[in-house]
């Protein structure tokens, strides 16, 4: 309808998804060889980092119809939660007619400081720059939201100097610009129920752990024996849905286009190329969970369990292939302390996690995972943003001789400090000590350590 792009907001949105659409490449192009029933070489799927500002997790309770208030932007540098503050008035302005617009980058360096491959300083960087439209503010449309993603990745794969297969570090990926995500989504049934179509991020509804986001190691994200994953630098066109049959229980299917086990790459890829591609691949995933809370509702807890199918063909590591893979994934988050109960702002505590992954051993290469960690939240009186987190992941490598592995398990320990500077900017430092990288005996257990700068614009 011609009138409704006169609305305030809207046309910025609007010529937002047009760009992404058209700019999109025309057809997608395999970017690596893929031996059949082998898992991806090239394509690596890893966790995205968790605090890039906007790019929220679905929501395990009944989602709110209600638009998000505006924020308020302080005059001072200090104070502000986003660099750039209000800019002169444009952000409350977009904000007041329903588009809130979020930017941030991160920086990272990293270096083995013993053991690995090479010791050498590594640097990438990642920005990230989306919108969001509530279409209750735009249109009078109750429940329903517009999100476009654009992210970047520039820098060396810092894995390439550990020899590590859970990738140490989330950020790794090949040099991009991409339009990230790209999805309309509708809240239904008074809340009960919810819909997301487009270019979307698989790990931002499922597999996660809330309490892992601050972590560096992807294995921290999701667990690695998800094959064909649709994640970060990857994500793909798909459907999910989401259905709250009570505030206590939730459950979540989705399908998403599966052409990354052909060595295709979804992530530079737009809409028009997954409805022409003659590929007919899915991944398909649904999760089932329960949330809850103890100590008189003050320290809120979630369980989940997931099941996954790939439609590809996988190769055995006999030779031989299947025509498709299968695995499930237990996840579960709990607060465990609160500095502040009768305060439910005050995000001061301890919050721990854990995770559980499996996939056939015939055709992955990480068999079982295990994964748990806790991150501390204003551990240090005076600095309540800070964050203080420990944490380990295993990954049980195959035994079959075509596997080619030497050793039957990568461990992983990681710690790390986040010093918030400012609302807007943290330095954290990051160690991990790694045995066993890539199940190779002849690399040395490797000691790593990381900066990563962020920065919310």
């Amino acid at each position: 309808m011609r009138h409704v792009s006169s609305r305030p907001g809207a046309p910025i949105v609007g010529a937002l998804a047009i760009a992404a659409w058209a700019g999109s490449p025309a057809s997608g192009q395999p970017v690596a060889e893929v031996e059949a029933g082998s898992a991806l070489e090239e394509i690596e799927f890893e966790s995205t980092p968790q605090t890039l500002p906007g790019r929220e997790k679905g929501p395990r309770q009944r989602p709110s119809a209600e638009a998000p208030a505006p924020r308020e932007a302080p005059e001072s540098l200090l104070l502000r939660d986003r660099l750039t503050g209000d800019l002169f008035g444009a952000r409350r302005w977009l904000e007041d007619r329903g588009v809130t617009v979020e930017a941030g980058m991160l920086h990272d360096l990293s270096s083995p400081l013993a053991g690995g491959v090479r010791r050498r300083l590594n640097s990438q960087s990642i920005f990230d720059a989306n919108a969001t439209a509530d279409f209750a503010t735009l249109f009078g449309w109750p429940g329903a939201t517009l999100f476009v993603d654009v992210q970047s990745h520039t820098g060396r794969q810092a894995a390439q100097d550990t020899g590590d297969i859970q990738a140490f570090n989330n950020a790794d990926a090949p040099n991009f610009f991409q339009l990230y995500e790209l999805w309309f989504e509708q809240v239904f049934a008074h809340g009960r129920a919810r819909l997301k179509i487009g270019k979307l991020d698989a790990n931002s509804e499922f597999a996660f752990v809330e309490h892992g986001g601050e972590f560096l190691n992807s294995s921290m994200g999701f667990s690695p024996t998800v094959l064909g994953f649709p994640t970060y630098p990857d994500p793909a066109f798909a459907a999910v849905l989401f259905v709250y049959p009570t505030d206590a229980v939730y459950a979540g299917v989705g399908v998403f286009d599966g052409s990354t086990q052909d060595g295709i790459a979804t992530g530079p890829r737009g809409f028009r190329t997954f409805f022409a591609d003659d590929a007919d691949e899915v991944f398909i995933v649904a999760e089932v969970g329960a949330v809850f809370a103890l100590a008189g509702g003050t320290l809120p807890g979630r369980v989940g369990v997931g099941v996954w199918t790939h439609t590809a063909p996988f190769g055995r590591f006999d030779g031989g292939t299947d025509s498709g893979a299968t695995g499930f994934y237990v996840v579960a988050d709990q607060l465990l302390w609160r500095e502040n109960p009768d305060d439910p702002d005050d995000e001061q505590g301890v919050g721990a996690f854990f995770q559980y992954g499996w996939a056939n051993e015939n055709i992955a290469e990480i068999v079982h995972h295990v994964g748990a960690g806790a991150a501390w939240t204003g551990p240090i009186p005076g600095r309540d943003g800070d964050v203080l987190g420990a944490g380990i992941t295993v990954a049980v490598l195959s035994d079959e001789p075509g596997a080619g592995f030497g050793d039957d398990a990568e461990i992983a320990f990681e710690v790390f400090y986040a010093l918030r500077l400012t609302p807007a900017v943290s330095v954290k430092p990051d160690l991990q000590l790694i045995l066993n990288p890539g199940g190779d005996p002849t690399i040395s257990d490797a000691l790593v350590g990381t900066l990563r700068l962020e920065i919310v614009f």
